[in-house]
């Protein structure tokens, strides 16, 4: 094998690492521009027209929580994502995208709290696009029990609807959120398909240790802190193979995790890929450096011009 293979052997882990440079890039754009749309509405906010906003367009705040409740602290964030999630179940719900309603939060400054109430979820319903807002809390009563309250703020009227409420024990927790999913689209007056319903009724995990994490790593989502979230939403899978969506969110967050680092330390990430360029070379000459001895060169009797031979080569970097 002559030296001539090392040049595209190179250019493909060249290409390898572009695509990941590329998707990280295309990661801190989403996070940039979800950022620029919430400080325009933030800036625009007086000529923003709410009656142009869908009839069933919704956003889920995290829930309101006792501030001493560490285990509700991060609770009321994965419940309230959660929440969403089976509401965009229906065909005629548009749920506020998760990364647009994040960024918002931390532009006005109530994302370390998530506490958006009932005086200010009309504004924060208009300024994420959403119709309707929902918002509630969680409390865990001396029984041990954990009750889920929330309201539906309708942004047009600034109307606060009426507390739709379930309980339940912290291992059914998701029972009580399904219940509340149901209500909630009945109150919006959405009809739900028999494949909708049974979308709906399918619990993510039932291992408590995952939703957990799980709920860690939404807090540490909302806050921005992509690496956290990562770390949580892995556990989440771990603790649970199953939880399909943790391991969706721990895909999404572990590129943004990237993106972040893309934009917080350039210098950092053109000497990450300086090494990489250096480690393909090397790799590249080494694997035919191998080859050459091991084989000989065409004088060599096992030596065959027509045979062909693929070489995979992995690459990790930590950053």
């Amino acid at each position: 094998m002559s030296h001539r293979h090392a040049r595209p052997m190179t250019v493909a882990l060249l290409l390898l690492a572009t695509v990941g440079c590329q998707t990280a890039r295309g990661a801190r754009d989403t996070d940039l521009s979800a950022a620029a749309a919430a400080r325009e509405a933030i800036a625009n906010e007086r000529l923003l027209d709410v009656s142009a906003l869908p009839a069933h367009s919704i956003g889920v705040a995290p829930l309101a929580h006792a501030g001493g409740d560490t285990l509700l602290a991060s609770l009321a964030y994965g419940l309230a994502d959660l929440l969403m999630t089976d509401l965009a179940q229906s065909a005629q719900v548009q749920v506020v995208e998760r990364t647009r309603l994040h960024a918002l939060l931390r532009e006005l400054h109530i994302a370390e709290s998530g506490r958006v109430d009932t005086a200010t979820a009309p504004r924060v319903g208009k300024l994420v696009g959403a119709r309707r807002l929902v918002l509630g809390s969680l409390v865990r009563h001396t029984s041990g029990e954990l009750r889920i309250d929330t309201r539906i703020a309708d942004v047009s009227t600034t109307e606060i609807r009426p507390a739709l409420a379930a309980n339940a024990p912290l291992d059914d927790i998701l029972v009580a959120e399904k219940e509340l999913a149901f209500r909630l689209l009945d109150a919006l007056g959405v009809t739900l398909s028999p494949a909708e319903r049974a979308a709906i009724e399918q619990r993510p995990t039932r291992n408590l240790s995952a939703l957990l994490a799980y709920s860690r790593a939404v807090r540490d989502e909302v806050h921005g802190n992509y690496a956290g979230a990562a770390d949580n939403y892995r556990a989440a899978a771990q603790f649970d193979p199953g939880f399909a969506v943790a391991r969706t969110r721990l895909l999404e967050v572990d590129t943004r995790a990237s993106g972040a680092d893309a934009g917080a330390a350039p210098d950092r990430q053109q000497r990450r890929r300086d090494a990489v360029n250096r480690a393909a070379s090397a790799a590249a000459e080494g694997v035919n450096r191998t080859f050459t001895l091991g084989i000989g060169g065409a004088g060599d009797p096992a030596f065959d011009a027509a045979q062909t031979m693929t070489i995979i080569i992995t690459i990790t970097t930590v950053p």
